[in-house]
């Protein structure tokens, strides 16, 4: 089994306060370098209240993460680094403001400063590299003469709680179709066995080299004490349309565990 250099993710923390109808964030500005994520923690809202956060126009929906996860109504998770607008000059700004909202209510209950003014929430990324969703390059390569092989990379990868990982199988021959298979643990009673680790599971037609993408969805997120199964061994399998094996690979994935460390 190959294996590939741990990347070591580091979380930064936003506190949200409020007072009256104004949020104060602790810190307002932060330097986002790689491999780093920003967590959100909204403090004492009520019920029916939920946090928001919400990126300045024109910019980027999402500032620059690759995915704004809701953990729950107080906490909100910025996760992967789509990398520099001009990857010859790194350092962007993303202005945002953080919002307490309510079903109940057409207006934002409070918000925090608009960009640009004392104590406004910005993020300037200086990441230089790109680090959006998971994803695993399957390869099939037919070797005259020799079995086929099937490559996976990285071998394993490192997933966190509620991740979404995608596949991308390459070379596949025409006729093939790939398949997924993971090992049933008698200690997760009322899981899907078919669906491993993760919540659900889907496959679609691929662009350009890639023939099928496979993407996994939910990981550890409805397993009892998630952090007890550090790793999960799954299987793969290539057949022919008329179901006969082509080749087969039992790569790994790795449970980095529900969130990075807290930054000092």
């Amino acid at each position: 089994m190959g294996s590939t250099t741990k990347v070591e993710y580091v979380q930064k923390t936003v506190v949200v306060t409020q007072k009256d109808k104004k949020l104060t964030l602790q810190p307002a500005a932060i330097d986002l370098k790689d491999g780093e994520w920003v967590q959100w923690n909204f403090e004492g809202l009520q019920e029916g209240e939920f946090g928001f956060i919400s990126f300045a126009p024109p910019l980027p929906r999402l500032g620059p993460f690759y995915s704004l996860r809701s953990q729950d109504e107080k906490h909100f998770l910025g996760k992967g680094n789509k990398g520099p607008q001009d990857p010859n000059h790194p350092g962007d700004d993303y202005g945002y403001v953080a919002l307490v909202l309510s079903a109940e209510s057409p207006v934002a209950l409070a918000r925090s400063p608009e960009p640009g003014c004392d104590g406004a929430g910005n993020i300037h990324n200086v990441a230089k590299d790109v680090n959006t969703a998971p994803e695993v390059i399957v390869t099939y390569q037919d070797n005259p003469g020799l079995p086929p092989t099937l490559t996976v990379s990285p071998d394993p990868v490192g997933l966190n709680r509620g991740d979404t990982a995608t596949w991308l199988f390459k070379g596949l021959p025409s006729d093939a179709f790939a398949c997924f298979k993971f090992t049933p643990d008698p200690e997760t009673h009322g899981l899907n066995p078919g669906l491993g680790p993760f919540l659900a599971f889907n496959a679609c037609d691929g662009e350009n080299d890639v023939a099928v993408r496979a993407s996994g969805m939910g990981f550890a997120a409805a397993y009892p004490d998630p952090e007890r199964w550090s790793r999960f061994t799954y299987h793969i399998e290539l057949r022919c349309w008329d179901g006969k094996l082509l080749v087969s690979h039992d790569p790994a994935i790795d449970n980095l565990g529900s969130s990075p460390p807290q930054s000092p």
